[in-house]
């Protein structure tokens, strides 16, 4: 390639997947020097080939995990999924994540939130305006404007208010707003504002279960409607998003009956939703097993193979050690789908087998 122009060359390895470029860094130094270009990130982020990956959260370690759905509508076929290994980032004990164009803004088990780019090995601390407690709760997304991504984290303190860190500014504010819901989920990014499930605080009634964003434009919360009645007490939901940047909400009841649903659109005042999938559980389960999974659960959805991938655990105790011993099981279930794959085990007083979406990119911090 050394014989092309210089703007041929960037805009062939422009639209080359970033973990193709993270090999090739060590090639040429003129390109490791590209590829550490602000521009030139911003270039690759909007232009290459979308790399779909997943990465489970570990006994606090993120780790890449491997899969293959081909064939899954074949009774006799056998899904693949394998945990690859731990990715690097060490002396690092992760509680939870949430992935964003590339980023993965984690909180560790102290509850401190760091920002971490697998791909690059880049990472930020964010130094707080007051020190971070047990009972913080933290979002990242971003505000679009002028063609530029502006990072922002937001913090949520039941005794001071709520805070927001601009990453380009390396500022906090404080925001006059209030959060009057309890969340109850983990929070999920996309297309640059963060969502939750969430009970409202009224005095005097019920707590009513609402899904819940935040938009890092406007800074502002927002109830979002949701197309099924939620039970507190006894049904359960989890977010995710696809890889069609779509939000998917998955609700359980106690009575095993799952549903997944996706939404098209985002913007509050226009809601489409779509029923991705039904299944009764309590036909595919053994007899007497009430409530499947927790507000812990993770998941995610193929729209190719119209199947979901439900993340659970299973209790079991180690009788020398007498550590929580639990299997990562991995549900696969389609209307006429359902699998079990267990793909290792979990210490339990550690964390509990998160699973996330993730694209690789070249974003910086």
């Amino acid at each position: 390639m050394s014989d092309l122009p210089k703007d041929l060359v960037e805009e062939i390895l422009s639209r080359l997947p970033a973990t193709t470029l993270k090999r090739l860094r060590s090639t040429c130094k003129l390109w490791n020097s590209l590829f550490k270009d602000e521009g030139f990130a911003r270039k690759h982020f909007e232009k290459a080939a979308r790399q779909d990956l997943v990465v489970m959260l570990k006994d606090s370690r993120a780790h890449s995990v491997s899969v293959n759905l081909r064939g899954i509508h074949n009774n006799n076929f056998d899904p693949c999924i394998k945990d690859i290994g731990e990715l690097s980032l060490s002396q690092v004990d992760i509680n939870k994540m949430v992935h964003c164009n590339g980023l993965l803004f984690c909180i560790t088990k102290d509850n401190i939130p760091m920002v971490w780019n697998p791909c690059t090995g880049e990472t930020k601390w964010v130094e707080p305006r007051r020190v971070y407690d047990k009972s913080d709760r933290f979002a990242f997304g971003y505000e679009y404007k002028k063609s530029c991504y502006n990072y922002k984290m937001l913090r949520i303190q039941d005794a001071h208010g709520i805070e927001i860190y601009e990453f380009n500014s390396n500022s906090w504010r404080v925001l006059d707003v209030t959060c009057d819901w309890c969340i109850i989920t983990h929070a999920v990014s996309l297309e640059g504002n963060a969502y939750w499930f969430a009970s409202e605080y009224k005095k005097g009634t019920e707590h009513n279960t609402c899904l819940v964003s935040f938009d890092f434009s406007k800074e502002i919360f927002e109830a979002m409607d949701v197309p099924f009645q939620f039970m507190n007490g006894s049904d359960i939901v989890a977010l995710s998003v696809t890889r069609e940047n779509k939000l998917a909400v998955l609700m359980q009841r106690w009575a095993l009956e799952m549903e997944i649903w996706v939404r098209d659109k985002i913007e509050p005042n226009a809601v489409s939703w779509n029923q991705f999938v039904e299944v009764d559980m309590g036909l595919k389960l053994p007899a007497g097993t009430d409530n499947m999974f927790s507000f812990k659960t993770t998941f995610s959805i193929d729209e190719d193979y119209k199947v979901a991938l439900v993340w659970h655990t299973d209790h079991d105790t180690d009788a020398e050690s007498r550590k929580w011993i639990e299997d990562i099981k991995i549900f696969i279930i389609g209307e006429d789908i359902y699998r079990e794959i267990v793909i290792g085990k979990i210490d339990y007083r550690y964390s509990y087998p998160l699973m996330y979406n993730y694209v690789p990119s070249l974003v910086q911090i």
